[in-house]
């Protein structure tokens, strides 16, 4: 098989390429495409643990812990102790970090758009439905 016919090789390179279009976007907000993922899914389900946001998005433990502590030195999210486990806590995005997200999301939506600008919206649904049989398959 030709490297150029790889699945693989095609969706890193497709992954790298969309990754730097999102660091660029976000340097001038002081954030990586790690921080601004846990900021976005702390808005569609805020309060999570650190272990739930971390299988949500992929992340192990040791990347979590360094995105959740650079998060809170720049105030974007809050750490609230677990009611029920005591060794955890909750992380909630906080009133700043809401404020900065509503203005973060047009962004990732442009990188969309720019990568599927020559699909039709059929297209881009499947083709969406089948990097997430990938996912599956691969986990």
């Amino acid at each position: 098989m030709k490297l150029d016919d790889s699945l693989g090789f095609l969706l890193n390179k497709a992954a790298g390429e969309m990754k730097f279009a999102l660091e660029t976007a976000l340097r001038p907000y002081d954030l990586t495409p790690g921080q601004w993922s846990v900021l976005a899914r702390l808005r569609q389900n805020d309060g999570q643990k650190i272990s739930e946001l971390g299988k949500s998005l992929f992340f192990d433990r040791p990347t979590m812990s360094g995105i959740i502590r650079r998060l809170d030195v720049k105030g974007l999210i809050l750490k609230v102790p677990d009611t029920s486990d005591q060794r955890a806590y909750r992380i909630h995005i906080s009133a700043k970090g809401v404020e900065l997200m509503g203005e973060l999301p047009i962004l990732a939506q442009d990188i969309n758009a720019r990568a599927l600008h020559t699909f039709t919206p059929e297209e881009a649904s499947q083709f969406k439905d089948y990097l997430r049989r990938v996912l599956k398959n691969m986990s």
